[in-house]
Protein backbone atom coordinates (compact mmCIF):
# COMPACT_ATOMS: atom_id res chain seq x y z
CA UNK A 1 0.00 0.00 0.00
CA UNK A 2 1.16 3.81 -0.23
CA UNK A 3 2.75 5.05 2.77
CA UNK A 4 4.95 8.12 3.56
CA UNK A 5 2.46 10.77 2.30
CA UNK A 6 2.21 9.23 -1.58
CA UNK A 7 6.32 9.20 -1.69
CA UNK A 8 7.13 5.58 -0.57
CA UNK A 9 5.28 2.18 -0.60
CA UNK A 10 4.66 0.02 2.59
CA UNK A 11 5.63 -3.26 2.28
CA UNK A 12 4.12 -6.04 4.53
CA UNK A 13 6.13 -9.81 4.26
CA UNK A 14 3.84 -12.68 4.97
CA UNK A 15 4.44 -17.15 4.65
CA UNK A 16 2.31 -19.50 5.44
CA UNK A 17 3.20 -22.52 3.56
CA UNK A 18 5.17 -25.33 5.29
CA UNK A 19 8.87 -25.42 4.28
CA UNK A 20 9.30 -21.33 3.87
CA UNK A 21 11.83 -19.54 4.20
CA UNK A 22 12.39 -16.16 5.72
CA UNK A 23 15.05 -13.64 5.19
CA UNK A 24 13.34 -10.10 5.28
CA UNK A 25 12.92 -8.32 8.61
CA UNK A 26 9.77 -8.08 10.37
CA UNK A 27 8.27 -10.97 8.48
CA UNK A 28 4.59 -12.31 8.91
CA UNK A 29 4.16 -16.58 9.64
CA UNK A 30 0.65 -17.16 9.41
CA UNK A 31 -1.82 -20.37 9.02
CA UNK A 32 -3.16 -21.41 6.05
CA UNK A 33 -5.98 -20.09 5.12
CA UNK A 34 -5.86 -17.14 7.68
CA UNK A 35 -7.30 -15.39 8.67
CA UNK A 36 -9.72 -18.32 9.11
CA UNK A 37 -8.85 -21.84 10.82
CA UNK A 38 -6.60 -24.03 9.30
CA UNK A 39 -8.16 -27.45 8.88
CA UNK A 40 -5.30 -30.11 7.92
CA UNK A 41 -6.14 -32.74 5.52
CA UNK A 42 -4.81 -35.46 8.07
CA UNK A 43 -3.68 -35.40 11.42
CA UNK A 44 -1.29 -34.83 13.11
CA UNK A 45 0.51 -32.57 10.67
CA UNK A 46 3.74 -29.95 11.44
CA UNK A 47 4.66 -26.93 9.27
CA UNK A 48 7.76 -26.01 9.38
CA UNK A 49 9.58 -22.35 8.78
CA UNK A 50 12.97 -21.54 8.58
CA UNK A 51 14.17 -18.14 9.85
CA UNK A 52 17.41 -17.10 7.84
CA UNK A 53 19.44 -13.89 9.02
CA UNK A 54 18.62 -10.74 6.65
CA UNK A 55 22.38 -9.37 8.26
CA UNK A 56 25.35 -11.24 9.68
CA UNK A 57 25.22 -9.50 13.36
CA UNK A 58 21.77 -10.88 13.86
CA UNK A 59 21.79 -11.98 17.57
CA UNK A 60 18.09 -12.60 18.77
CA UNK A 61 14.64 -13.05 16.91
CA UNK A 62 11.64 -11.58 18.89
CA UNK A 63 8.32 -13.66 18.07
CA UNK A 64 5.28 -11.56 18.51
CA UNK A 65 2.00 -13.40 19.31
CA UNK A 66 -0.58 -11.25 17.34
CA UNK A 67 -2.72 -14.08 17.08
CA UNK A 68 -1.88 -17.24 18.88
CA UNK A 69 -4.51 -19.92 19.33
CA UNK A 70 -3.79 -23.57 19.05
CA UNK A 71 -5.43 -26.60 21.32
CA UNK A 72 -5.17 -26.52 24.96
CA UNK A 73 -2.82 -28.54 26.61
CA UNK A 74 -4.08 -32.43 28.37
CA UNK A 75 -5.30 -32.31 31.21
CA UNK A 76 -5.15 -36.53 31.50
CA UNK A 77 -3.79 -36.91 34.92
CA UNK A 78 0.30 -38.45 33.51
CA UNK A 79 0.28 -35.61 31.48
CA UNK A 80 -1.53 -32.66 32.69
CA UNK A 81 -0.48 -29.73 31.14
CA UNK A 82 1.38 -31.44 28.37
CA UNK A 83 0.93 -29.84 24.57
CA UNK A 84 -0.38 -33.64 23.10
CA UNK A 85 -2.36 -32.05 20.53
CA UNK A 86 -1.00 -29.04 19.06
CA UNK A 87 2.60 -27.15 19.93
CA UNK A 88 4.67 -24.81 18.85
CA UNK A 89 8.45 -25.77 18.59
CA UNK A 90 11.69 -23.59 18.47
CA UNK A 91 15.23 -24.66 17.44
CA UNK A 92 18.39 -23.15 16.14
CA UNK A 93 21.28 -24.51 14.39
CA UNK A 94 23.40 -24.80 17.73
CA UNK A 95 20.26 -25.43 20.13
CA UNK A 96 18.48 -28.42 18.75
CA UNK A 97 16.55 -29.95 21.63
CA UNK A 98 12.93 -29.40 21.71
CA UNK A 99 10.51 -30.77 24.58
CA UNK A 100 9.98 -34.04 24.26
CA UNK A 101 6.14 -35.63 25.52
CA UNK A 102 4.78 -38.62 26.29
CA UNK A 103 5.16 -40.92 29.43
CA UNK A 104 8.52 -38.93 30.23
CA UNK A 105 8.78 -35.84 29.24
CA UNK A 106 11.72 -33.72 28.56
CA UNK A 107 12.73 -30.28 28.64
CA UNK A 108 14.47 -28.35 25.71
CA UNK A 109 16.52 -25.35 24.87
CA UNK A 110 12.89 -23.32 24.71
CA UNK A 111 10.08 -24.06 25.73
CA UNK A 112 7.35 -25.57 23.62
CA UNK A 113 3.44 -23.62 23.82
CA UNK A 114 0.07 -24.60 22.99
CA UNK A 115 -3.14 -23.02 24.40
CA UNK A 116 -3.85 -19.21 23.94
CA UNK A 117 -1.00 -16.72 23.76
CA UNK A 118 -1.96 -14.04 21.62
CA UNK A 119 -0.67 -10.49 22.77
CA UNK A 120 2.74 -12.48 24.21
CA UNK A 121 6.34 -12.74 22.96
CA UNK A 122 8.89 -14.91 23.13
CA UNK A 123 13.21 -14.39 22.06
CA UNK A 124 15.09 -16.80 20.35
CA UNK A 125 19.14 -16.32 20.43
CA UNK A 126 20.88 -17.02 17.53
CA UNK A 127 24.75 -17.54 17.31
CA UNK A 128 27.44 -15.52 15.77
CA UNK A 129 27.87 -17.83 12.93
CA UNK A 130 26.28 -15.38 10.36
CA UNK A 131 24.59 -18.86 8.83
CA UNK A 132 22.87 -19.86 11.99
CA UNK A 133 19.44 -19.96 11.41
CA UNK A 134 16.08 -20.74 13.67
CA UNK A 135 13.20 -23.59 13.05
CA UNK A 136 9.46 -22.96 14.01
CA UNK A 137 7.23 -25.38 13.78
CA UNK A 138 3.47 -26.00 14.38
CA UNK A 139 2.49 -29.30 15.17
CA UNK A 140 -1.57 -29.59 15.01
CA UNK A 141 -3.20 -32.59 15.71
CA UNK A 142 -6.98 -31.79 15.02
CA UNK A 143 -9.06 -29.46 12.94
CA UNK A 144 -9.80 -26.79 15.12
CA UNK A 145 -8.34 -24.08 17.40
CA UNK A 146 -5.20 -23.76 14.46
CA UNK A 147 -4.71 -19.69 14.48
CA UNK A 148 -1.99 -18.05 14.50
CA UNK A 149 -0.13 -14.61 13.32
CA UNK A 150 3.78 -14.58 14.36
CA UNK A 151 5.87 -11.62 13.67
CA UNK A 152 9.42 -12.31 13.08
CA UNK A 153 11.76 -9.24 13.90
CA UNK A 154 15.66 -9.92 13.60
CA UNK A 155 17.66 -7.46 16.13
CA UNK A 156 21.38 -6.64 16.04
CA UNK A 157 23.42 -7.38 19.31
CA UNK A 158 24.01 -3.78 19.34
CA UNK A 159 20.59 -3.07 19.35
CA UNK A 160 19.09 -1.21 22.84
CA UNK A 161 15.95 -3.07 22.54
CA UNK A 162 16.94 -6.31 23.57
CA UNK A 163 19.20 -8.05 26.34
CA UNK A 164 22.84 -7.88 26.08
CA UNK A 165 22.84 -11.63 27.46
CA UNK A 166 21.39 -14.86 26.16
CA UNK A 167 18.82 -16.89 27.92
CA UNK A 168 15.59 -14.35 28.00
CA UNK A 169 12.98 -15.96 26.30
CA UNK A 170 10.48 -13.25 27.39
CA UNK A 171 12.31 -9.79 27.68
CA UNK A 172 10.22 -6.37 29.42
CA UNK A 173 11.66 -2.73 29.02
CA UNK A 174 10.29 0.35 31.00
CA UNK A 175 10.07 0.90 34.91
CA UNK A 176 6.95 -0.88 35.11
CA UNK A 177 5.12 -3.25 32.98
CA UNK A 178 3.28 -6.70 33.56
CA UNK A 179 4.94 -10.46 32.90
CA UNK A 180 1.92 -13.06 32.17
CA UNK A 181 2.51 -17.02 31.99
CA UNK A 182 1.92 -18.91 29.03
CA UNK A 183 -1.56 -20.19 28.33
CA UNK A 184 -2.83 -17.56 31.14
CA UNK A 185 -6.27 -16.88 29.05
CA UNK A 186 -7.38 -20.42 29.13
CA UNK A 187 -6.37 -20.56 33.08
CA UNK A 188 -4.64 -23.83 32.42
CA UNK A 189 -0.35 -24.15 33.27
CA UNK A 190 1.84 -25.67 30.85
CA UNK A 191 3.99 -28.46 31.36
CA UNK A 192 7.67 -28.57 30.49
CA UNK A 193 8.31 -25.14 30.69
CA UNK A 194 11.77 -23.81 31.90
CA UNK A 195 12.68 -20.27 31.07
CA UNK A 196 13.57 -16.73 32.15
CA UNK A 197 11.86 -13.72 31.82
CA UNK A 198 14.04 -11.06 32.08
CA UNK A 199 13.65 -7.03 32.93
CA UNK A 200 15.71 -4.35 31.39
CA UNK A 201 17.49 -1.63 34.54
CA UNK A 202 16.00 1.34 33.44
CA UNK A 203 18.64 4.41 34.23
CA UNK A 204 18.65 5.24 38.19
CA UNK A 205 16.88 2.05 39.58
CA UNK A 206 18.61 -0.21 41.41
CA UNK A 207 15.60 -2.88 42.91
CA UNK A 208 12.30 -4.09 41.45
CA UNK A 209 8.93 -4.72 43.67
CA UNK A 210 6.78 -7.32 42.45
CA UNK A 211 2.81 -7.09 42.63
CA UNK A 212 0.63 -10.17 42.28
CA UNK A 213 -2.57 -9.96 39.80
CA UNK A 214 -3.31 -13.60 39.69
CA UNK A 215 -0.71 -16.00 40.65
CA UNK A 216 -1.61 -19.89 41.26
CA UNK A 217 1.78 -21.61 40.22
CA UNK A 218 1.35 -25.11 42.84
CA UNK A 219 -2.42 -26.27 42.96
CA UNK A 220 -1.81 -28.14 46.22
CA UNK A 221 -0.04 -26.09 48.77
CA UNK A 222 -1.72 -23.37 51.22
CA UNK A 223 1.22 -21.49 52.04
CA UNK A 224 -1.41 -21.46 55.54
CA UNK A 225 2.08 -21.70 57.57
CA UNK A 226 5.53 -21.73 58.03
CA UNK A 227 5.46 -25.89 57.36
CA UNK A 228 3.85 -25.66 54.21
CA UNK A 229 5.21 -22.22 53.27
CA UNK A 230 4.85 -21.32 49.44
CA UNK A 231 9.07 -20.56 49.30
CA UNK A 232 12.53 -22.16 49.60
CA UNK A 233 13.63 -25.24 47.43
CA UNK A 234 12.67 -28.05 50.35
CA UNK A 235 8.91 -27.07 49.22
CA UNK A 236 8.68 -25.98 45.45
CA UNK A 237 10.28 -29.07 44.51
CA UNK A 238 8.07 -29.22 40.91
CA UNK A 239 6.33 -25.95 39.77
CA UNK A 240 8.01 -22.42 41.00
CA UNK A 241 9.52 -19.20 40.15
CA UNK A 242 12.68 -17.77 40.75
CA UNK A 243 13.58 -14.57 42.47
CA UNK A 244 16.96 -14.02 43.54
CA UNK A 245 17.64 -12.42 46.82
CA UNK A 246 14.22 -11.38 48.04
CA UNK A 247 14.39 -8.86 50.74
CA UNK A 248 12.67 -9.96 53.82
CA UNK A 249 11.35 -6.97 55.18
CA UNK A 250 11.78 -8.33 58.71
CA UNK A 251 8.33 -8.67 59.87
CA UNK A 252 8.75 -12.05 60.22
CA UNK A 253 11.93 -13.85 61.56
CA UNK A 254 12.66 -15.89 58.50
CA UNK A 255 15.91 -16.77 55.93
CA UNK A 256 15.34 -14.62 52.83
CA UNK A 257 14.36 -17.01 49.85
CA UNK A 258 14.20 -16.76 45.95
CA UNK A 259 12.05 -19.62 45.32
CA UNK A 260 8.28 -19.61 45.61
CA UNK A 261 5.49 -21.48 44.70
CA UNK A 262 1.66 -22.01 45.72
CA UNK A 263 -1.32 -19.93 45.46
CA UNK A 264 0.45 -16.97 47.13
CA UNK A 265 3.44 -14.72 46.75
CA UNK A 266 4.90 -13.08 49.58
CA UNK A 267 8.72 -12.25 51.05
CA UNK A 268 8.13 -15.71 53.14
CA UNK A 269 5.71 -18.03 51.74
CA UNK A 270 3.14 -17.78 54.63
CA UNK A 271 0.57 -16.88 55.24
CA UNK A 272 -1.54 -17.18 52.74
CA UNK A 273 -1.43 -13.39 51.34
CA UNK A 274 -0.34 -11.71 48.43
CA UNK A 275 2.37 -9.14 49.69
CA UNK A 276 4.67 -6.89 46.95
CA UNK A 277 7.81 -8.55 46.60
CA UNK A 278 11.09 -6.72 46.33
CA UNK A 279 15.11 -7.22 45.38
CA UNK A 280 18.11 -5.26 44.46
CA UNK A 281 19.70 -7.92 43.01
CA UNK A 282 21.00 -7.53 39.10
CA UNK A 283 20.06 -8.46 36.29
CA UNK A 284 16.39 -8.45 36.61
CA UNK A 285 14.63 -11.52 36.31
CA UNK A 286 12.00 -14.25 36.82
CA UNK A 287 12.76 -17.78 36.19
CA UNK A 288 10.01 -20.17 35.58
CA UNK A 289 9.98 -23.82 35.91
CA UNK A 290 6.96 -26.65 35.79
CA UNK A 291 6.97 -30.14 35.88
CA UNK A 292 8.90 -32.07 33.06
CA UNK A 293 6.21 -34.88 32.49
CA UNK A 294 3.16 -33.39 34.41
CA UNK A 295 1.92 -30.70 36.49
CA UNK A 296 1.88 -31.94 40.34
CA UNK A 297 3.26 -34.82 38.81
CA UNK A 298 2.14 -37.80 36.96
CA UNK A 299 -0.34 -39.44 39.45
CA UNK A 300 -2.43 -36.46 40.07
CA UNK A 301 -3.75 -33.41 38.89
CA UNK A 302 -4.04 -29.89 39.27
CA UNK A 303 -6.21 -26.31 39.03
CA UNK A 304 -3.02 -24.34 38.52
CA UNK A 305 -3.24 -21.05 36.64
CA UNK A 306 -0.12 -20.00 36.15
CA UNK A 307 0.90 -16.09 36.80
CA UNK A 308 0.12 -12.33 36.02
CA UNK A 309 2.64 -10.17 37.83
CA UNK A 310 2.97 -5.98 37.72
CA UNK A 311 6.76 -5.19 38.57
CA UNK A 312 7.68 -1.65 39.09
CA UNK A 313 11.41 -0.72 39.21
CA UNK A 314 12.48 1.83 42.36
CA UNK A 315 14.83 4.09 42.04
CA UNK A 316 18.08 4.88 43.98
CA UNK A 317 21.44 5.71 43.91
CA UNK A 318 23.43 2.37 42.93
Amino acid sequence: GNCAAGFGVCCIFTVSATGSEISQNCTYIVNPNFPSNYAPSSTPTTLTYTVKKCSDDICRLRLDYDLFTLTTPSTATAKDGQCTTDKMTIKTTDRTTVPGTGTTGTYGNYPQLCGTNTGLHSYVDLSCTSTDEATISFTLGDSTNNQYKVKVTQYSCNDPCISSREGCFQYFTGVTGTINSYNLANSKQLATLDYTNCIRQEAGYCCIEYTVISYAVTGTQTCAAAATRCASASTCTMEYIIIPNVINDGSIAELNYDRFCGKNLNPVGFPANNLPVRTCECPFEISYVTGITAKAGTSTTSTEDGFSIKYRQIPGGC
